[in-house]
């Protein structure tokens, strides 16, 4: 009897490899119409089968639904908020003294006049004042690149204070004659200010700010058809 059930058993599992190569969409191991009358007659294998297919729906896949590309819109909006995100006149103070400097460094650039400087010195001044002009203007435009630009504020603001006491002390130049770096000391300043906003109260929000609300009505509609 032992004998019979284990070869009955031993049966099946051929039958069930067949099952499952079809199950697969693999090429069939055993004739189709032997398969099916196996079917017919026993409930084991039968019952394989019918759970074999329950687990392959389970387990497939669908493909996701497509999603809108808010890519452009999420930048846009970032930019958006990022300029309503500060005092708008701190951001106006900043170009203020962007135009400043870069007005003061064109005789430099230009006409190579600078004090102190001859004419191929003051050329190097005034193209390094101009870049430095420029970013503070990125920054008057984009108030998150500040903590980028707070650094060589920082740099530039110590050195010309460390060269100016020391001028002034040796003789070589006038106190009043230093006070042409203020741009340069204000620059830090609001450099700073934007750089750190959690310190100051943020400005209020703008009715009609633009907000991100393209990705929730497209899952609201895809919830209404589904």
């Amino acid at each position: 009897m032992a004998r019979k059930w284990h070869y009955v058993f031993m049966q099946c599992d051929l039958w069930e490899e067949a099952i499952s190569a079809r199950a697969d969409g693999e090429p069939d191991t055993i004739d189709a119409r032997l398969l099916e009358a196996h079917l017919s007659g026993c409930v084991s294998c039968r019952t394989f089968a019918e759970n074999i297919h329950v687990l392959r729906r389970a387990a497939s896949v669908d493909l996701a639904a497509s999603m809108p590309d808010l890519s452009a819109h999420v930048v846009k909006t970032a930019r958006a908020n990022d300029r309503g995100s500060v005092w708008w006149v701190l951001r106006l103070g900043l170009a203020v003294v962007s135009a400043q400097i870069l007005v003061f460094s064109v005789p430099a650039l230009l006409l190579g006049h600078s004090q102190g400087s001859n004419e191929h010195s003051a050329r190097h001044l005034g193209s390094f004042a101009v870049a430095y002009a420029i970013g503070l203007m990125v920054v008057a435009l984009r108030p998150a690149k500040a903590r980028g630009m707070l650094p060589l504020t920082a740099s530039l603001a110590g050195c010309l204070a460390v060269t100016a006491v020391i001028d002034i002390a040796q003789g070589r130049v006038p106190a009043l004659t230093e006070f042409r770096h203020i741009p340069e000391v204000v620059g830090l300043v609001l450099v700073w200010v934007l750089a750190t906003p959690k310190r100051f109260p943020s400005a209020p929000k703008k009715a009609g700010s633009p907000r991100l609300h393209l990705l929730a009505q497209h899952e609201n509609h895809s919830q209404r058809t589904s």
